[in-house]
């Protein structure tokens, strides 16, 4: 369980960083980075997937789960573009899936939503921190603040025939690859809105293709501590202090930063990386790995006093977690406090776990 914890408070990733052809990103997407659709379009529950694997090989991928009489259907491919273009021009194509006959209208939606979003982001110019401090360096979006995280974004009306005509897309420097974060109509209906992102670790990993919602049940855990009434110890590390209890126990010598309660809880504190700015630290966080699911609709960002507060839902295969990452300023320098809890734990002990991230000082 320990190590499950760790998987999921799993550090910054770095790689080689890339863009759309056109587009000079806020943030760069890094090799193997994905972000996954649920497209409200199809008469059946249906997803879109699209992954960067360098400035000129992308892939796509239309999944449908199983459904009423309906058989799953997935359909990937892999397709190169020309990185020296000033917009998508798609010089090569190759399947992963061996396509069926009737799959041909579904191929080129696909296509058109590639042309369509790549030239649709060129458009709306930049998106970024700085449009949200000073919304003059953008005038073609306007940007909505919600710490709800779907409710936020840089909002651009459009006319969309895909999607039936004039609407409302929203733009996020969080998401991946195309920014778009999610598309609604006039009347305020979702019609194509991101669902997770995440990164291929390796040549092994299948978390691209093999992607669906994961739903699980939680199986039934239990943890043992030591202490039935254990006493307050507080903790100084990274030039911070936290208040925990005796039944946590603090990492080795060379992990003083790292506490663990049981397999229930962690708590991780570091300074961050000073190539590494905060808004790509969150954009990480986000990012899924294999064995993973963290729904955007499950997340909240929380800027209160010079200080963010980002909370997450993750799934995993037989458990679900509470995350919460605190990210603050002191003398100078970044630090952030990462918080995963089990979620059954959290859920009956919400006081205890709130008052150890108040603590943190």
């Amino acid at each position: 369980m320990k190590k499950k914890l760790l998987l999921i408070a799993a550090a910054f990733c770095a790689g080689l960083a890339f863009a759309v052809p056109g587009v000079t990103p806020y943030i760069e997407d890094i090799s193997g980075e994905y972000v996954y659709y649920r497209d409200y379009s199809f008469n059946r529950e249906s997803y879109i997937g699209f992954l960067t694997y360098s400035n000129s090989t992308y892939s796509a991928r239309y999944f449908a789960p199983a459904q009423d009489d309906l058989a799953p259907k997935s359909i990937e491919l892999l397709f190169t573009v020309d990185p020296d273009k000033e917009y998508i021009d798609m010089t090569g194509e190759r399947f992963v899936t061996q396509p069926a006959p009737e799959d041909t209208e579904i191929i080129n939606y696909i296509h058109d939503l590639i042309y369509e979003f790549s030239s649709r982001r060129k458009k709306a110019g930049e998106i970024s921190r700085a449009v949200i401090d000073d919304p003059e360096l953008n005038s073609s979006v306007v940007y909505e603040n919600s710490s709800v995280f779907m409710n936020s974004g840089f909002r651009k009306k459009e006319e969309f025939p895909q999607f039936g005509g004039d609407v409302f897309i929203y733009y996020d420097f969080y998401i991946p690859i195309f920014n778009v974060k999610k598309i609604i109509s006039n009347s305020q209906e979702v019609l194509f809105e991101a669902v997770c992102n995440g990164r291929i670790r390796s040549t092994e990993d299948t978390s691209f293709s093999n992607f669906q919602i994961q739903k699980n049940e939680d199986k039934n855990e239990t943890f043992n501590h030591k202490n039935k009434k254990p006493k307050s110890v507080t903790y100084e590390t990274e030039n911070t202090k936290i208040t925990l209890d005796d039944n946590w126990q603090r990492g080795a010598e060379s992990a003083e930063n790292l506490f663990f309660y049981d397999g229930e809880a962690m708590v991780y504190i570091r300074e961050f990386d000073e190539d590494i700015t905060e808004d790509m630290y969150i954009r990480n966080l986000f990012c899924q790995v294999e064995g993973t699911f963290y729904p955007f609709s499950e997340i909240s960002i929380l800027d209160e006093d010079e200080n963010t507060t980002v909370r997450l839902k993750c799934y995993s295969s037989d458990s679900s977690f509470e995350r919460f990452v605190l990210l603050k300023s002191k003398n100078g320098k970044k630090i952030m406090l990462n918080m995963v809890v089990n979620e059954k734990c959290y859920n009956e002990k919400r006081k205890y776990y709130r008052n150890i991230l108040k603590s943190w000082k």
